[in-house]
């Protein structure tokens, strides 16, 4: 498979662009495409950029192509990750998801036009923020079964993290699911949570004390919290103290602690679209969570949202149901539906 990656001048792009080599992803006979856009500091960037990883690379280098026209994109595969990400600007305010909608709608507009005129059946991976908005746009022009948000596969990677840090095991043992909104509408769904490895009766007990601990704060609160000590410059208090919450609090926090710090979830970013992206050009059927245009596959809801899918080399085979869920869980997932609903009426207007 070719792959594109628009935007990968930027810091998520780079560091995508320089794992995909690294891990092997393309061979010499495919094609990895760097987009940026004509009249930007990236239109220079790019080459210096494929210099760059030439210098380190050439034994396994796939050809690497630069354009900065939207109408010259070609990959089977094309990563969007340009756009205004989260972060604290210079009056020492944090971004929030209203605000790279408005920033960032117009570019999902642009390239979805230009890929769904070019290449209408490249798998279109969405990182970029707010990745609700991105699935929504990129879902009127191409089939919503090829568009994927990043954001939920994501936000479960990290959940199955913090979970495997309490039980001192690797994360692959680890399964469990965080669906909903990417963002405050984060839905872990504890239901789905399995350790393998570990006795069934003790491992019930320990995630029940995490799920039903009763000094839990709501994730908001949390929040709100984390943003007065980035906004005052007192983040190394609130990160020294995060390892008294719960697994999903600490999945809810790492994001926006990464980002506002000026990380901006580089390596967590590129990991986990170098992980899905592997699982499609291996031709694997692989459960994940992604945000996807449902249309009532799932618990009946009509939204973009983190929900259970099947990817393969053609993007969504299935979007499925998980048996099992919690009444509570499932109410928050169709109240998360809503709410991006209401968002997306906002964010368009």
């Amino acid at each position: 498979m070719n792959i594109s990656i628009i935007g990968a001048a930027g810091g998520v792009g780079r560091e995508l662009t320089i794992s995909m080599i690294q891990e092997g992803l393309l061979d010499k006979n495919e094609r990895l495409q760097l987009i940026g856009r004509k009249g930007s500091k990236s239109e220079h960037k790019l080459y210096g950029l494929r210099m760059d990883i030439s210098d380190s690379f050439s034994e396994i280098n796939p050809y690497i192509d630069i354009t900065n026209s939207p109408d010259e994109i070609y990959g089977d595969i094309v990563v969007m990750v340009a756009g205004e990400p989260l972060h604290l600007n210079s009056d020492n305010n944090l971004t929030n998801r209203d605000q790279l909608a408005a920033k960032n709608s117009d570019l999902f507009y642009l390239y979805a036009e230009s890929i769904a005129k070019h290449k209408p059946n490249a798998i279109v991976i969405i990182i970029s923020n707010p990745v609700e908005l991105g699935v929504h746009i990129f879902s009127k022009y191409i089939y919503r079964y090829q568009v994927l948000g990043m954001g939920a596969f994501i936000d479960t990677l990290r959940f199955r993290r913090e979970i495997a840090e309490e039980f001192g095991v690797r994360r692959e043992r680890v399964q469990g699911f965080v669906l909903g909104e990417h963002g405050m509408g984060f839905v872990p769904v504890w239901s789905s949570v399995k350790v393998y490895g570990e006795d069934e009766e003790k491992s019930r007990q320990k995630l029940e004390s995490f799920y039903n601990r009763p000094h839990k704060a709501n994730l908001l609160k949390h929040w709100e919290d984390m943003s007065k000590c980035l906004e005052e410059g007192r983040i190394d208090n609130f990160c020294e103290s995060i390892h008294k919450f719960t697994p999903d609090e600490r999945a809810f926090l790492s994001p926006f602690i990464s980002n506002y710090t000026g990380a901006h979830a580089l390596a967590g970013a590129s990991g986990a679209a170098i992980r899905l992206i592997r699982s499609m050009t291996e031709s694997h059927e692989t459960l994940s969570a992604c945000q996807v245009k449902v249309e009532g596959e799932f618990l009946g809801i009509n939204s973009v949202i983190g929900a259970p899918v099947v990817v393969c080399n053609k993007g969504i085979l299935s979007i499925e149901n998980i048996d099992g869920l919690w009444d509570n869980e499932k109410t928050a997932l169709k109240n998360a539906g809503d709410i991006v609903n209401e968002k997306l009426i906002k964010w368009e207007k």
